[in-house]
Protein backbone atom coordinates (compact mmCIF):
# COMPACT_ATOMS: atom_id res chain seq x y z
CA UNK A 1 0.00 0.00 0.00
CA UNK A 2 1.73 3.24 -1.08
CA UNK A 3 2.92 5.70 1.41
CA UNK A 4 0.70 8.87 1.84
CA UNK A 5 2.85 11.82 0.75
CA UNK A 6 1.24 14.26 3.79
CA UNK A 7 2.57 11.30 6.28
CA UNK A 8 5.77 10.41 4.75
CA UNK A 9 8.65 11.34 6.61
CA UNK A 10 12.58 10.22 6.49
CA UNK A 11 11.79 8.88 10.26
CA UNK A 12 8.59 6.59 8.42
CA UNK A 13 11.70 4.49 5.92
CA UNK A 14 12.17 1.59 6.80
CA UNK A 15 15.90 1.97 7.89
CA UNK A 16 15.08 4.60 10.60
CA UNK A 17 12.25 2.89 11.82
CA UNK A 18 13.96 -0.46 12.79
CA UNK A 19 17.06 1.95 14.39
CA UNK A 20 14.23 3.82 16.32
CA UNK A 21 12.92 0.58 17.53
CA UNK A 22 16.63 -1.00 18.39
CA UNK A 23 18.30 1.94 19.96
CA UNK A 24 17.21 2.12 23.35
CA UNK A 25 18.34 -1.74 23.54
CA UNK A 26 21.80 -1.20 22.37
CA UNK A 27 24.87 -1.52 23.98
CA UNK A 28 26.42 2.11 24.30
CA UNK A 29 29.25 2.16 21.67
CA UNK A 30 26.13 0.86 18.62
CA UNK A 31 24.04 3.46 20.66
CA UNK A 32 26.05 6.00 19.82
CA UNK A 33 26.15 4.94 16.16
CA UNK A 34 21.87 4.66 15.78
CA UNK A 35 21.54 7.96 17.67
CA UNK A 36 24.06 9.86 15.29
CA UNK A 37 22.35 7.84 12.34
CA UNK A 38 18.54 9.29 13.87
CA UNK A 39 19.92 13.18 14.09
CA UNK A 40 21.54 13.20 11.16
CA UNK A 41 20.56 11.04 8.68
CA UNK A 42 21.17 12.58 5.78
CA UNK A 43 25.22 13.00 6.63
CA UNK A 44 25.28 9.75 7.87
CA UNK A 45 24.91 8.51 4.46
CA UNK A 46 27.46 10.11 2.40
CA UNK A 47 29.71 9.38 5.65
CA UNK A 48 32.67 6.27 5.29
CA UNK A 49 32.85 3.71 7.76
CA UNK A 50 35.55 5.17 9.24
CA UNK A 51 34.31 8.41 9.33
CA UNK A 52 30.98 7.33 10.68
CA UNK A 53 33.08 6.12 13.44
CA UNK A 54 35.00 9.05 13.87
CA UNK A 55 31.90 10.98 13.76
CA UNK A 56 30.28 9.07 16.65
CA UNK A 57 33.47 8.33 18.93
CA UNK A 58 33.55 4.44 18.16
CA UNK A 59 35.11 2.39 15.77
CA UNK A 60 34.97 0.29 12.57
CA UNK A 61 33.81 -2.79 14.16
CA UNK A 62 31.07 -1.15 16.38
CA UNK A 63 29.44 0.56 12.54
CA UNK A 64 29.50 -3.65 11.34
CA UNK A 65 28.13 -4.51 14.48
CA UNK A 66 25.32 -2.02 14.34
CA UNK A 67 24.85 -3.32 10.65
CA UNK A 68 24.46 -7.01 11.45
CA UNK A 69 22.08 -6.03 14.70
CA UNK A 70 19.71 -4.69 12.21
CA UNK A 71 20.24 -7.66 9.62
CA UNK A 72 21.80 -5.43 6.86
CA UNK A 73 24.77 -7.75 6.82
CA UNK A 74 27.81 -5.02 7.68
CA UNK A 75 28.08 -1.66 6.97
CA UNK A 76 27.83 -1.86 2.97
CA UNK A 77 24.42 -2.96 3.39
CA UNK A 78 23.51 -0.08 5.92
CA UNK A 79 24.93 2.49 3.62
CA UNK A 80 22.87 1.35 0.66
CA UNK A 81 19.86 0.95 2.75
CA UNK A 82 20.49 4.79 3.78
CA UNK A 83 21.08 6.15 0.30
CA UNK A 84 18.41 4.38 -0.62
CA UNK A 85 16.46 6.22 1.26
CA UNK A 86 17.96 9.91 1.28
CA UNK A 87 19.33 9.90 -2.54
CA UNK A 88 16.73 12.68 -3.16
CA UNK A 89 17.89 14.39 -0.04
CA UNK A 90 20.71 16.67 0.94
CA UNK A 91 21.82 18.55 3.98
CA UNK A 92 21.84 22.81 3.53
CA UNK A 93 22.87 23.01 7.07
CA UNK A 94 26.14 20.74 6.56
CA UNK A 95 26.99 22.22 3.14
CA UNK A 96 26.88 25.81 5.03
CA UNK A 97 28.95 24.31 8.00
CA UNK A 98 31.57 23.48 5.30
CA UNK A 99 31.14 26.67 4.03
CA UNK A 100 31.89 28.34 7.18
CA UNK A 101 34.94 26.05 7.88
CA UNK A 102 36.66 27.40 5.00
CA UNK A 103 36.07 31.26 5.22
CA UNK A 104 39.75 32.49 7.39
CA UNK A 105 37.63 34.74 9.44
CA UNK A 106 34.44 32.06 10.31
CA UNK A 107 32.38 34.64 9.46
CA UNK A 108 29.06 34.63 10.23
CA UNK A 109 26.19 36.69 9.07
CA UNK A 110 22.27 37.38 8.40
CA UNK A 111 21.74 35.09 5.61
CA UNK A 112 23.79 32.18 7.09
CA UNK A 113 21.06 32.38 10.18
CA UNK A 114 18.09 32.61 7.21
CA UNK A 115 19.60 29.44 5.54
CA UNK A 116 20.46 27.76 8.88
CA UNK A 117 16.76 28.35 9.47
CA UNK A 118 15.17 27.85 6.41
CA UNK A 119 16.41 24.36 6.78
CA UNK A 120 15.50 23.27 9.88
CA UNK A 121 11.91 24.62 9.23
CA UNK A 122 11.70 22.75 6.14
CA UNK A 123 13.15 19.84 7.66
CA UNK A 124 10.14 20.67 10.79
CA UNK A 125 8.03 20.20 8.19
CA UNK A 126 8.80 16.96 6.13
CA UNK A 127 9.68 14.97 9.54
CA UNK A 128 6.20 15.16 11.27
CA UNK A 129 3.21 13.87 9.75
CA UNK A 130 0.13 15.33 9.43
CA UNK A 131 -1.66 12.70 11.93
CA UNK A 132 0.94 13.78 14.80
CA UNK A 133 -0.01 17.16 14.95
CA UNK A 134 -3.77 16.59 14.69
CA UNK A 135 -2.71 14.03 17.91
CA UNK A 136 -1.19 17.08 19.69
CA UNK A 137 -3.74 19.31 19.26
CA UNK A 138 -6.73 16.97 20.15
CA UNK A 139 -4.83 15.99 22.91
CA UNK A 140 -4.33 19.37 24.49
CA UNK A 141 -7.75 20.26 23.55
CA UNK A 142 -9.26 17.71 25.67
CA UNK A 143 -7.35 17.69 28.89
CA UNK A 144 -8.16 19.51 31.80
CA UNK A 145 -5.03 21.17 32.34
CA UNK A 146 -1.70 21.10 30.56
CA UNK A 147 1.60 21.26 32.26
CA UNK A 148 4.52 22.87 30.27
CA UNK A 149 7.89 21.47 31.07
CA UNK A 150 11.11 22.37 29.63
CA UNK A 151 14.81 23.78 31.23
CA UNK A 152 17.33 25.82 29.78
CA UNK A 153 16.63 27.21 26.38
CA UNK A 154 13.92 25.24 26.53
CA UNK A 155 12.51 27.37 29.46
CA UNK A 156 12.05 29.94 27.60
CA UNK A 157 9.90 28.24 24.86
CA UNK A 158 7.48 26.07 27.56
CA UNK A 159 6.80 29.58 29.08
CA UNK A 160 5.93 30.72 25.66
CA UNK A 161 3.86 27.62 24.87
CA UNK A 162 1.58 28.10 28.05
CA UNK A 163 0.90 31.92 27.63
CA UNK A 164 0.13 31.62 24.26
CA UNK A 165 -2.33 28.21 24.68
CA UNK A 166 -4.22 29.84 27.80
CA UNK A 167 -6.92 31.82 26.13
CA UNK A 168 -7.68 28.71 24.22
CA UNK A 169 -7.31 25.92 27.09
CA UNK A 170 -9.04 25.05 29.77
CA UNK A 171 -5.55 25.75 31.82
CA UNK A 172 -2.40 25.90 30.85
CA UNK A 173 1.07 26.60 32.98
CA UNK A 174 4.48 26.46 32.61
CA UNK A 175 6.21 24.83 35.55
CA UNK A 176 9.99 25.24 35.18
CA UNK A 177 9.87 29.09 35.22
CA UNK A 178 11.07 30.26 38.78
CA UNK A 179 12.44 27.83 41.65
CA UNK A 180 14.40 25.44 39.23
CA UNK A 181 13.46 21.55 39.20
CA UNK A 182 12.68 21.87 42.56
CA UNK A 183 9.54 23.80 42.49
CA UNK A 184 8.57 22.50 39.15
CA UNK A 185 8.69 18.67 40.61
CA UNK A 186 6.04 20.63 43.18
CA UNK A 187 3.79 21.61 40.76
CA UNK A 188 3.86 18.61 38.36
CA UNK A 189 2.62 16.62 41.76
CA UNK A 190 -0.92 17.34 41.26
CA UNK A 191 -1.01 16.39 37.65
CA UNK A 192 -3.49 13.46 36.86
CA UNK A 193 -4.75 11.02 34.12
CA UNK A 194 -7.03 13.95 32.77
CA UNK A 195 -4.04 16.29 32.19
CA UNK A 196 -1.37 16.64 29.37
CA UNK A 197 2.44 17.36 30.17
CA UNK A 198 4.41 18.76 27.38
CA UNK A 199 7.49 18.56 27.43
CA UNK A 200 10.36 20.58 24.99
CA UNK A 201 13.85 19.16 25.08
CA UNK A 202 16.16 19.42 22.75
CA UNK A 203 20.34 18.73 22.90
CA UNK A 204 21.65 18.52 25.22
CA UNK A 205 18.73 16.78 26.98
CA UNK A 206 17.85 18.01 30.95
CA UNK A 207 18.09 14.78 32.98
CA UNK A 208 15.30 16.67 35.35
CA UNK A 209 12.84 16.88 32.23
CA UNK A 210 13.01 13.34 31.38
CA UNK A 211 12.65 12.36 34.83
CA UNK A 212 9.62 14.66 35.54
CA UNK A 213 8.22 13.39 32.15
CA UNK A 214 8.78 9.42 33.73
CA UNK A 215 6.66 10.71 36.68
CA UNK A 216 3.53 11.91 34.88
CA UNK A 217 3.40 9.25 32.91
CA UNK A 218 3.64 7.02 36.00
CA UNK A 219 0.53 8.86 37.27
CA UNK A 220 -1.28 8.39 34.09
CA UNK A 221 -1.07 11.19 32.18
CA UNK A 222 -0.65 11.73 28.49
CA UNK A 223 3.05 13.18 27.61
CA UNK A 224 3.74 14.96 24.73
CA UNK A 225 7.05 16.20 23.69
CA UNK A 226 8.77 18.10 21.29
CA UNK A 227 12.34 16.92 21.01
CA UNK A 228 15.27 16.95 18.27
CA UNK A 229 14.78 13.38 16.90
CA UNK A 230 13.85 9.93 17.65
CA UNK A 231 17.47 9.80 19.30
CA UNK A 232 15.84 12.01 22.31
CA UNK A 233 15.63 9.86 25.37
CA UNK A 234 11.75 11.85 25.52
CA UNK A 235 10.82 9.67 22.35
CA UNK A 236 10.68 6.61 24.34
CA UNK A 237 8.33 8.44 27.12
CA UNK A 238 5.86 10.43 25.27
CA UNK A 239 3.04 8.83 24.11
CA UNK A 240 3.21 11.26 20.65
CA UNK A 241 5.94 13.56 19.26
CA UNK A 242 6.70 16.33 16.81
CA UNK A 243 10.07 16.58 16.02
CA UNK A 244 11.89 20.11 15.86
CA UNK A 245 15.40 20.16 14.11
CA UNK A 246 17.65 21.86 15.71
CA UNK A 247 20.56 21.57 13.85
CA UNK A 248 23.01 24.53 13.69
CA UNK A 249 26.36 25.26 11.92
CA UNK A 250 27.44 27.05 15.37
CA UNK A 251 24.83 27.35 17.85
CA UNK A 252 24.83 24.19 20.10
CA UNK A 253 20.89 24.59 19.17
CA UNK A 254 18.48 25.94 17.11
CA UNK A 255 15.05 27.05 18.43
CA UNK A 256 13.76 28.14 15.39
CA UNK A 257 11.50 24.67 14.79
CA UNK A 258 10.17 24.37 18.25
CA UNK A 259 9.03 28.00 17.71
CA UNK A 260 7.13 27.09 14.84
CA UNK A 261 5.68 24.47 16.05
CA UNK A 262 4.76 26.19 19.00
CA UNK A 263 2.74 28.75 17.10
CA UNK A 264 1.35 25.70 14.89
CA UNK A 265 -0.06 23.76 17.60
CA UNK A 266 -1.21 27.41 19.20
CA UNK A 267 -3.03 28.18 15.68
CA UNK A 268 -4.27 24.94 15.99
CA UNK A 269 -6.48 24.78 18.70
CA UNK A 270 -8.02 28.02 17.68
CA UNK A 271 -8.93 26.65 14.81
CA UNK A 272 -10.94 23.96 16.67
CA UNK A 273 -12.33 26.20 19.35
CA UNK A 274 -15.46 27.94 17.81
CA UNK A 275 -15.01 31.08 20.40
CA UNK A 276 -11.22 31.30 19.29
CA UNK A 277 -12.42 34.40 17.06
CA UNK A 278 -14.65 35.45 19.94
CA UNK A 279 -11.82 35.16 22.20
CA UNK A 280 -8.63 36.22 20.23
CA UNK A 281 -10.64 40.03 19.38
CA UNK A 282 -11.85 39.97 23.42
CA UNK A 283 -8.36 39.86 24.09
CA UNK A 284 -7.09 42.04 21.52
CA UNK A 285 -9.30 44.72 22.57
CA UNK A 286 -8.92 44.09 26.41
CA UNK A 287 -5.15 44.61 25.69
CA UNK A 288 -5.38 48.17 23.86
CA UNK A 289 -7.99 49.67 26.37
CA UNK A 290 -4.89 49.60 28.29
CA UNK A 291 -2.03 51.06 25.82
CA UNK A 292 -4.48 53.27 24.23
CA UNK A 293 -3.96 57.03 24.93
CA UNK A 294 -6.63 59.98 23.65
CA UNK A 295 -5.17 62.32 20.87
CA UNK A 296 -3.18 65.11 22.22
CA UNK A 297 -2.49 63.68 25.47
CA UNK A 298 1.30 64.23 26.79
CA UNK A 299 3.06 61.87 28.89
CA UNK A 300 4.06 63.67 32.16
CA UNK A 301 8.00 65.41 32.19
CA UNK A 302 9.88 63.45 34.48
Amino acid sequence: MPTDPKNATVYAAPVMRKLTELAPDLQPSLRKVADFILRHPLKAATLTIEELALETGTSPSAVNRLARVMNLGGYTGLKTELVATLQQMVSPVDKLRSELEQRAGGEFGLHEQIRSASVNLGNAGSNNPETAFEAFVDSLIKARKIFVLGFGNSAYMAGLAAATLTPFCADAIAISMEGGNENAAYRLAAITQQDVLLAISLPRYSLDTLQLARFAMERGAKVLAITDSPASPLSNIAEHVLFAPADHPVLTSSNIAVLALVEALVAGVMARNKEAVKLATELTESVMSYLHMPTGRRLPKK
